[in-house]
């Protein structure tokens, strides 16, 4: 797991999100660096809900 992952897997743990929300979009994100980043900043700076963070993956994978 690269430092980013991990990043992004401590801040969905830090917000609470479900195990399984948090191994799909690790699924995902994983295949994109640039998303890697972009979802990071949002978790840091939005601090969504599950259900957001899940609309904001949506949108990303369109």
């Amino acid at each position: 797991m690269t430092s980013k992952e991990s990043a992004l897997l401590g801040q969905m743990e830090e917000l609470g999100f479900s195990h399984g929300m948090i191994m799909t979009a690790m699924k995902i994100l994983s295949q994109n660096k640039d998303a890697q980043d972009d979802a990071l900043l949002y978790l840091y700076d939005e601090h969504p809900s599950e259900k957001q963070f899940i609309e904001y993956i949506a949108e990303m994978c369109e």
